[in-house]
């Protein structure tokens, strides 16, 4: 009985350890504890006071409630960090120095460290659970004295001094101007411009004919495609496609890298030819415009909350979202670029569909390869953002946090007249609770919307914007033009058309002459008759319609068809469905003999250390063991559907050589652990403690190890 009980001890324990807070919440505070305790440890490390903190420690490890003589209080107003205990303070029961301890913690990360408020309330929050769990109600509440009881209580996260702390570092922010380095937000008309930048500097066109092929029945071997034009498609594709989902899922960064085929719900049957039809620049269809994709963002934060307060049937959908159709939208259309992208990856990269684990957006190495179980990096992401911004010539500070302000903003205020989203709307789709985070709100949305109002700073414009007589300016929109507004557009329309006309007339000029020297050069060649003058020329050579001149014009190409009555006068042109895609890859992509030829679909070598599907890695001290089953077994969660030990010699020789450097160094350390040490794990990590840093200090020892056995010869460098 004693045994079972126990038993249900440890799973209590378990749950409410696995589930009372989010993933990457639990993570987040381990790592602040686990950073407190490092920093607190470093102070000890003298034998004098670890002979007497011990000799203090083992005093008091029978009673975990660190029962305390009558002198207490004195000793507590002496210099408490002189004290015995202070070296215990951050252990799971608190003690008498705990407060002061994370009082000082904070202050040297607040202050000298200078990092953000957020992160030291961070840290405040990490240790303020970790107590809250030690003993009951025990250390919850207010930190104090019981004179009674003769023992500390409470919580110490909740002492006077850590609340001093904390409110000096917000002061401190915002006097260093803390509160204004927040995100831009990314607006549709950056999101326009980025997406331009993309199409300026990358062939995406190339990816979504090769994708019309392929779903056309023709093989990706086919396509002739060399590794660079690879990597610099997926590179790109990869990030309109993030960025098209961060605008319109309002997802924080962590939410959106940490998404998996498993929490997407399509279904290939319909959504192809709904696809196909984008991809041929048709229109779209009533039926087709209501086909959706759904998505649960599986790591939405807070939804804890919900629970908490007993929205039990309303967190049955919440975090679900149902994705249309928008190609009057081309950078925002989520439907689009998130079916393009996936199936980029399963035709040009996997050679397979996508497995429930796989991460949606992978990183990718240097070389071109994807590791489908490997998320990409918030730093990747920043780089994006950055790189993107820049390249658009858009200024500002954009963290990534920046699509989910500028999404929520959009939709709010900033979209079409009856197409904005009412206040309730907005909170469930951003994931807010009601009645909580209305400070969040505010500031995304309301702060945004009065500064948009009172801002006169176009007071001088000949046609003002009004955004002060009704809701962000909407009735500029919706009332009628007066006569002096129509007279300024008149004008425009003229100047503009003239403009046209004299534009017109020198390209015909231009196009007559140009064809003119063709005739007479080829009349020439041929012996043949020619003409005595230019004009003579000009009026036996036809003039080409204006219409045939101006197809000749390069349009920016937008892979979309196009809602005309919905399609702003300041997106760029979009081709209609009489201008179908070509047949074939420009020249460059299909006749030019590859330099680098692109590797078999699907072969990946996981990372070492791997990602975890919370966005941690797994210690380094535990990298040799991966290698080995990596070598033995595989990891089909990662990508690595064969083990090492089965690759044929051309899975990394020849097309596939980029893998072959890895390959060995894995080789090198599993065949030493299971040939040399017979796979006796103890034998090999005393002949080895390298192992303990790292798999590459761990290929150095085994190295000179072999070297020294006569087993590898060095290159003569």
């Amino acid at each position: 009985a004693k045994t079972a009980l126990a038993d249900v001890q440890k799973c209590k324990e378990h749950g409410i350890k696995t589930h009372l807070q989010a993933n990457n919440t639990r993570t987040n505070y381990a790592g602040h504890v686990r950073r407190g305790r490092e920093w607190l440890e470093s102070h000890f490390k003298t034998p004098s006071c670890s002979a007497v903190s011990e000799t203090w420690r083992g005093d008091t490890s029978e009673n975990s409630l660190v029962l305390l003589p009558a002198t207490a209080k004195i000793h507590a107003d002496n210099d408490v960090y002189e004290d015995p205990a202070f070296k215990y303070a951050f252990e799971s029961i608190p003690n008498r120095c705990s407060d002061k301890a994370l009082a000082l913690f904070m202050s040297l990360k607040g202050f000298h460290e200078n990092l953000s408020k957020t992160t030291v309330e961070s840290i405040r929050s990490a240790f303020k659970k970790l107590w809250e769990l030690s003993d009951g109600d025990t250390y919850r509440g207010k930190w104090h004295f019981n004179e009674a009881k003769q023992r500390w209580e409470g919580n110490p996260a909740e002492s006077a001094d850590i609340y001093d702390v904390l409110s000096s570092i917000k002061h401190k922010a915002s006097a260093e101007g803390g509160d204004r380095t927040h995100s831009m937000a990314m607006t549709k008309d950056y999101m326009d411009r980025a997406f331009q930048w993309h199409q300026a500097v990358c062939p995406l066109e190339i990816a979504l004919q090769m994708i019309q092929k392929v779903m056309s029945g023709a093989q990706p071997s086919d396509m002739h495609l060399d590794l660079e034009m690879r990597t610099k498609l997926t590179r790109h594709l990869e990030q309109v496609t993030f960025a098209s989902n961060g605008w319109t899922l309002w997802t924080r960064c962590f939410e959106l890298v940490k998404l998996q085929r498993k929490d997407i719900s399509l279904d290939t049957t319909i959504l192809d030819g709904v696809l196909a039809v984008y991809l041929a620049n048709e229109t779209l269809t009533l039926s087709k415009c209501t086909s959706y994709f759904e998505i649960f963002l599986a790591h939405r934060k807070g939804w804890q909350k919900k629970v908490d307060k007993g929205q039990w049937e309303a967190d049955l959908r919440s975090n679900h979202y149902k994705i249309y159709p928008r190609p009057d939208m081309p950078a925002c259309d989520n439907f689009f670029w998130m079916l393009v992208w996936i199936k980029w990856l399963e035709s040009f990269h996997y050679g397979r569909t996508l497995q429930p684990n796989d991460f949606i957006f992978p990183a990718m190495s240097a070389n071109g390869v994807v590791h489908p179980g490997q998320p990409i990096s918030h730093d990747t992401v920043q780089k994006w953002i950055n790189e993107s911004t820049a390249g658009a010539g858009i200024r500002g500070n954009f963290s990534t946090h920046c699509f989910r302000r500028g999404g929520a903003q959009y939709w709010f205020m900033f979209a079409p007249v009856g197409q904005r989203w009412t206040l309730a709307k907005v909170r469930w789709w951003g994931g807010w609770a009601d009645g909580e985070q209305r400070d969040t709100l505010v500031r995304y949305l309301l702060d945004e919307l009065h500064a948009y109002e009172t801002d006169y700073s176009d007071a001088l414009a000949p046609i003002s914007r009004g955004a002060d007589a009704s809701l962000a300016g909407e009735h500029a929109l919706a009332r009628p033009a007066s006569t002096e507004e129509l007279r300024m557009v008149h004008a425009s329309v003229t100047a503009d058309v003239n403009s046209l006309r004299n534009d017109m007339r020198s390209l015909t000029s231009v196009v007559a002459q140009a064809a003119c020297t063709t005739v007479i050069a080829l009349q020439r060649l041929n012996s043949g008759p020619c003409f005595t003058n230019v004009s003579e020329c000009a009026s036996r050579t036809p003039t080409p319609p204006v219409g045939d001149v101006c197809a000749r014009v390069e349009q920016p190409v937008l892979p979309r068809p196009v809602v005309s009555h919905t399609l702003p006068t300041t997106e760029p042109s979009i081709r209609t469905s009489s201008q179908k895609l070509c047949t074939t890859l420009p020249i460059s992509i299909t006749r030019a003999s590859s330099t680098q030829k692109l590797p078999t679909p699907g072969l990946v070598i996981p990372r070492v250390p791997v990602s975890r599907s919370n966005g941690t890695t797994s210690p380094k001290h535990n990298s040799w063991k991966e290698i080995v089953e990596h070598w033995l077994v595989g990891d089909r969660d990662r990508g690595l559907t064969t083990p090492l030990k089965d690759w044929p010699k051309h899975w990394y020789q020849g097309a596939n050589r980029r893998f072959a450097s890895k390959y060995h160094q894995r080789a090198t350390i599993a065949l030493e652990f299971i040939n040399q040490y017979e796979s006796n794990e103890a034998r090999f990590l005393a002949a080895y403690p390298e192992a303990e840093q790292g798999h590459t200090q761990l290929l150095k020892a085994v190295n000179n190890a072999r070297a020294a056995r006569g087993d590898r010869i060095s290159r003569n460098k």
